[in-house]
């Protein structure tokens, strides 16, 4: 981790002494595979003194944001550095006469990485890009757990659950110049994480559609 960290420092010095920048925006729709913390979510359910809580929502794919900057090598080719947030949730509940129960988890990812960048021209400004993006991932699962029981009163609690891990995410973008300095772009990506091997409960693997927006400066 120190070792990506300080390459991390070396790529953002360097953007700052880069010739010509380009900054990066996507507004994207990530499919989540989630399998672990769902299976969780679902068995976590009915242990609950046996009594017939409900999975209300098990972590949709949702949508994310990401954000790059870049320096140009050369005509063809970019170096930089990205992050991204992705977010989805899951809830179970119980409401009957008595009272209710709910369980809250809301579950954020927190990517940090480098990236690099092959471009090649084809007609009218449009512009094949190939774009590879390695780095870490942080997984942070917030559970609120509430039990109301009428005429009683009301009990909750709180956890947090973290959980580090590296990603690969291979790239191919369509884009199209507006204007000199002003680019759009189409996306689909694929992101694999480490913790597909080792069976972490976390996994945000899945493909990464987006639509996005460059400035090159």
């Amino acid at each position: 981790m120190r070792n990506i960290l300080l390459i991390l420092l070396f790529i953002f010095t360097s953007t700052l002494f880069a010739q010509k920048y380009r900054f990066s925006y996507d507004l994207g729709y990530g499919v989540y595979s989630l399998n672990n913390i769902k299976k969780f979510q679902s068995d976590y359910a009915s242990q609950i003194n046996n009594l017939p809580v409900q999975v209300i929502v098990q972590f949709p794919d949702y949508i994310n944001h990401s954000a790059s900057i870049c320096f140009y090598l050369d005509e063809s080719n970019l170096l930089g550095v990205n992050s991204a947030y992705l977010t989805t949730g899951g809830r179970n509940s119980l409401i009957d006469y008595s009272g209710g129960y709910k369980l809250d988890m809301i579950l954020n990812g927190y990517q940090f990485g480098i990236e690099s960048e092959h471009i090649r021209q084809l007609k009218n400004n449009f512009y094949i890009h190939y774009n590879f993006k390695l780095g870490l991932i942080m997984s942070v699962l917030k559970s609120t757990e509430i039990l109301n029981i009428n005429d009683v009163g009301e009990s909750s609690s709180t956890d947090e659950f973290k959980q580090f891990g590296f990603f690969l995410e291979p790239n191919i973008n369509v884009s199209k110049n507006i204007s000199t300095n002003f680019a759009i772009n189409l996306c689909l990506g694929y992101s694999l994480n480490t913790s597909s091997f080792y069976k972490g409960i976390i996994s945000w693997d899945g493909l990464r559609p987006k639509l996005g927006m460059s400035y090159s400066f």
